[in-house]
């Protein structure tokens, strides 16, 4: 397939792309910075300057493309001041661009990246893509993008990824270095839930879908052991030899705790990284 990926040279877009030219596929990547466009010529991959807020440029890319993936988005430094109205307009009114693109060139198979966090009104057991959904402040975004999706009369896809971590992320280094100088400290009482995915596994998991028959399908890409934050942060520590983090920090995300079931069972995709004791390195 000619894939058209936007959101290319993000933090997922490094991993996903040299997995679609591995397996054959032709991918049309976007860029904004001149310097992105020559690395991607150099790596083999066809460019195309585009902003997914900008509806005109979406159009050269997505025409001729079998398949368009928005993978685009852009998460502001941690703080409690975090400005996120960038990333809100890329999820609304950017999927709606792409949308429109794509149906006006015929490019009828489009898949979506959206977040398993919005799976968080209960956590008594691990969450299925039936469960009910939720989301306020940066969440609400995620669950107007896929309600436009849904909608769109397109061959839709939507695969809701956990809590980034791994090469690019910036996860690990920032929670390791807080457990070496001491300034990680649990959320709460630390019994919270989080489910996190490998960013490999999560290539690997949007390519997975991509290339798959099933379609009008959300999937979970999370790994296979969700693990309460402080159990989480605790494990961190030990692998920095740290002391064990204090609790009583503020909250942070809604506990959330996710199967990955589905996309296992009906796509065979199973994460390299089941669990976070498998992904992090001494």
């Amino acid at each position: 397939m000619r894939i058209a990926v936007v959101g290319a040279t993000g933090v997922l877009g490094r991993h996903l792309l040299p997995r679609l030219a591995a397996a054959g596929h032709q991918v049309r990547a976007t860029y904004r910075k001149p310097e992105d466009a020559v690395r991607l010529v150099r790596l083999g991959y066809e460019a195309v300057a585009a902003d997914i807020l900008d509806a005109a440029s979406l159009e050269p890319v997505v025409a001729d493309c079998d398949a368009a993936l928005h993978i685009a988005t852009r998460i502001p430094p941690p703080s409690p001041d975090a400005d996120w109205s960038v990333n809100d307009s890329i999820r609304r009114d950017g999927t709606m661009n792409l949308i429109s693109a794509c149906t006006a060139a015929g490019c009828r198979r489009y898949v979506q990246q959206s977040v398993a966090m919005i799976v968080n009104t209960a956590d008594d057991r691990p969450q299925t893509e039936d469960d009910p959904v939720s989301g306020a402040g940066p969440l609400a975004s995620s669950l107007d993008a896929e309600r436009l999706v849904q909608e769109s009369g397109l061959d839709w896809r939507i695969v809701r990824g956990g809590i980034f971590y791994g090469p690019g992320t910036g996860m690990d280094g920032v929670w390791r270095s807080a457990a070496r100088d001491g300034s990680l400290t649990v959320p709460g009482d630390g019994s919270a839930w989080i489910s996190l995915i490998h960013v490999a596994d999560m290539a690997a998991a949007v390519q997975t879908v991509v290339e798959a028959d099933a379609r009008l399908r959300t999937w979970h890409a999370v790994d296979s052991q969700p693990v309460p934050v402080g159990t989480l942060f605790d494990g961190i520590a030990a692998l920095e030899n740290a002391d064990t983090p204090k609790r009583g920090g503020p909250a942070g995300l809604p506990s959330f705790r996710v199967s990955n079931t589905r996309i296992n069972s009906e796509l065979g995709w199973v994460p390299r990284y089941p669990n976070w004791r498998c992904g992090f390195t001494l």
